[in-house]
């Protein structure tokens, strides 16, 4: 069961878990959204980065369990629905318009097969200079100040075909990745 944990752990992270850092990563990752402490060395022997022969103890295959959504390591083990929270500290990657310089392009990408790439014009406002599968179309400009790997995109001020600003959200089931070309 301990891999079944692992697999989701990894799957909702997006990382594989392999290097040190990786494990540092997590450990604040883990005290961010649960407030609870588990040591990068913890983690290490928990995903056999570190082969010591110790089984992971009930506390933390618990706070594991809750860092990915359910309410314990029973609660996981019995194939319960994650709990449904209104909010959550965000672990993906994200990149902010900060992190942009003018001229600066990002590729965009969401299910099924959507993809546009945006160039900063800077102050988070854009311009779509590639668009695939999308009803967004080249030349659209719209605001945006953070992008975050795997979770919807809101933009605002999209002006469409010379039309009035909107707001639009892309990848609103799946979320969206991102790449800084």
């Amino acid at each position: 069961m301990d891999e079944r944990l692992r697999n989701e752990i990894k799957r909702v992270v997006r990382r594989e878990m392999r290097t040190s850092r990786d494990f540092t990563w997590l450990s604040n990752k883990v005290w961010e959204r649960v407030h609870e402490r588990l040591s990068p060395t913890t983690l290490k022997r928990f995903f056999g980065y570190l082969d010591e022969g110790v089984s992971p103890s009930q506390f933390t295959l618990d706070v594991l369990s809750r860092f990915i959504g359910y309410n314990g390591y029973n609660s996981f083990l019995d194939g319960e629905a994650p709990c449904e929270v209104q909010s959550l500290v965000v672990v993906s990657d994200k990149l902010t318009d900060k992190d942009l310089e003018r001229g600066d392009c990002v590729r965009l990408s969401w299910p099924p097969d959507r993809s546009c790439v945006v160039m900063c014009l800077g102050e988070g406002h854009f311009v779509v200079s590639m668009a695939e599968n999308t009803k967004l179309k080249v030349g659209d400009t719209f605001d945006c100040h953070l992008f975050i790997m795997n979770e919807p995109l809101f933009i605002d001020n999209l002006v469409h075909d010379g039309g009035k600003p909107v707001c639009y959200v892309a990848g609103k089931k799946d979320g969206i990745t991102f790449e800084k070309l």
